[in-house]
């Protein structure tokens, strides 16, 4: 969602991208400072996003071209999200989003066969998902 939203709205800092998140979940998604800078330090790490700092010291997120490739692939998905409305969408967006700061936060203290278990479990989570998305609704 945070990509998204730099695409569609352009440079931010990360105030009012949380601002933003709960404008676009009308509240049901309240992103605290720790939870929304860890994602954005490793957005950047990956090359989704460069920062840089405004006049008042603040980082300011904009995306790369990386980060516009990616999220241009699945920007149909994250407007069909949005505009199935927050009841039926916050909860699985709620789910992702610990799923995925718990990764990030878990990656770098787990030993390498954890590691590896818990690759082969999320590639059993997306082999499911995707064998299921191909058959349809």
């Amino acid at each position: 969602m945070i990509l998204y939203l730099l695409l569609r709205d352009g440079e931010m800092h990360g105030y009012e991208l949380m601002k933003r998140i709960r404008e676009e979940t009308k509240g049901s998604i309240s992103p605290s400072p720790g939870n929304i800078y860890p994602s954005l330090r490793e957005l950047a790490a990956k090359g989704f996003v460069n920062v840089r700092s405004d006049e008042m010291g603040r980082k300011i997120y904009s995306l790369t071209e990386k980060g516009r490739e990616a999220i241009l692939e699945k920007r149909e998905f994250i407007e069909s999200l949005l505009r199935s409305g927050p009841s039926e969408v916050i909860p699985i967006l709620e789910d992702i989003h610990v799923i995925i700061v718990g990764v990030i936060s878990l990656w770098r203290c787990m030993e390498k066969a954890k590691k590896e278990e818990l690759l082969l479990e999320l590639r059993r989570l997306r082999s499911y998902i995707e064998a299921s998305s191909n058959v349809g609704c």
